[in-house]
């Protein structure tokens, strides 16, 4: 089969990104109208929103996605040494504007954030690991957000085909190990420690 080289298709223009702190600062905007005075205090410094209380949000290098592309990683308490606990989500700015990416962000991977920093079951949902949707030796948090369209008919649509496909009522094996836009921590055992002990 004989190779001939194609022509090069025109470059098509970048799409904008904002640079990382702005990006930060509609996700500070969007985190204080969703909990108020949670970011009391916070500033925006390199690539993080750093808060007076220990927790911080911080945007990852773009390795992937076009500009509308952000990967956030956050730390629920940055006040400990060794292996700072953290967890990582993206968003995109499908519409072209990154507000409402910043508010996307705050209503998924955000909520678990603000669970985890008071934990009352207002921002999401506690699943322990002996319930039928928990994950086996796991207390997850999640924020029951699955998927986002830019419109409630699309998200509506999105929403029918995930449970049609049977994918929010009986996980497979697999997907129990990796849950969706939720963070988990191993449940700790109680009682005496001694009883715990192998």
């Amino acid at each position: 089969m004989p190779w001939t080289r194609r022509r090069a298709r025109a470059a098509e223009p970048p799409e904008e990104r904002l640079p990382d702190l702005e990006f930060l600062a509609l996700v500070k905007a969007s985190l204080e109208a969703y909990a108020p005075c949670v970011t009391e205090g916070a500033e925006l410094k390199g690539d993080s929103l750093l808060s007076p209380h220990g927790w911080a949000v911080a945007v990852a290098p773009p390795h992937h996605g076009g500009g509308g592309h952000y990967d956030l990683v956050a730390l629920p308490d940055v006040t400990v040494q060794q292996d700072v606990p953290c967890f990582m989500d993206c968003v995109v700015a499908m519409s072209g504007n990154p507000r409402q990416a910043a508010d996307a962000w705050v209503q998924a991977a955000g909520a678990c954030l603000l669970e985890l920093l008071a934990p009352r079951g207002r921002f999401a949902d506690h699943v322990s690991p002996v319930e039928e949707r928990g994950v086996p030796g796991w207390h997850s948090i999640t924020s029951g957000v699955v998927g986002f369209g830019l419109e409630a008919a699309e998200n509506r649509r999105l929403q029918t085909a995930l449970l049609h496909a049977n994918v929010l009522c009986s996980p497979t094996p697999d997907a129990r190990r990796r849950p969706s836009r939720s963070w988990t921590r191993p449940s700790r055992p109680t009682g005496p420690p001694s009883a715990h002990t192998s």
